[in-house]
């Protein structure tokens, strides 16, 4: 009986030694992130899914997960708002001059990454890390993010789903509409 006791008494003991530490906090080589695309039935989706296949093939923990939104405006509002939450989202530069001066607080340019039906795409990330994230863990995450985009072997990838996959710095767009160049933006 008191050995029960005991083997009961240290498994509470050890519950409560790991709720009171709580949760372990996530680190760049594990994070997930969401990219807002647009419609699932649009080509932005399918190079969405191209992008999060290449961040899973080549991320080092770090996988981006595509998320089928309305567009441009939707993934503005997404990414400025606490419970639509995205990380990355796909605008034209025509969504971006229409955002509000707060929305364009929320958020950072990174880079144009091609042309669709003649607009530019750019790509803008979320500034504020997720729950339980810290800032340089985010941050490192964005530019291994970018350096992935960047790669080879995920440009082919990336433009088999989508031909108009061309990366470009993007800063005049971004400059233009008053979005602030992530640190991992490309030049």
């Amino acid at each position: 009986m008191k050995n029960k006791l005991m083997k009961s008494l240290t498994a509470l003991a050890a519950i409560v030694v790991i709720t009171a530490s709580g949760q372990p906090q996530a680190n760049a080589a594990d994070l997930e992130l969401v990219l807002g695309t647009g419609n699932i039935k649009g080509e932005l989706f399918a190079a969405g899914n191209a992008i999060s296949i290449a961040s899973v093939l080549q991320g080092k923990g770090v996988k981006v997960y595509n998320y089928g939104t309305k567009g441009g405006k939707d993934n503005i509002k997404r990414i400025s708002k606490k419970k639509r939450a995205i990380n990355f989202g796909l605008v034209t530069a025509k969504d971006l001059s229409k955002a509000k001066k707060k929305q364009l607080k929320a958020f950072s340019g990174i880079m144009a990454i091609g042309k669709a039906k003649g607009s530019e795409i750019l790509l803008i990330v979320r500034n504020k890390a997720p729950k339980k994230v810290k800032k340089a863990d985010y941050a490192a995450a964005v530019a291994q993010v970018v350096s992935i985009l960047k790669s080879k072997n995920a440009m082919a990838h990336i433009k088999k789903a989508w031909k108009g996959y061309s990366l470009s710095s993007g800063a005049a767009a971004f400059k233009k509409a008053g979005v602030k160049l992530h640190k991992a933006a490309i030049m």
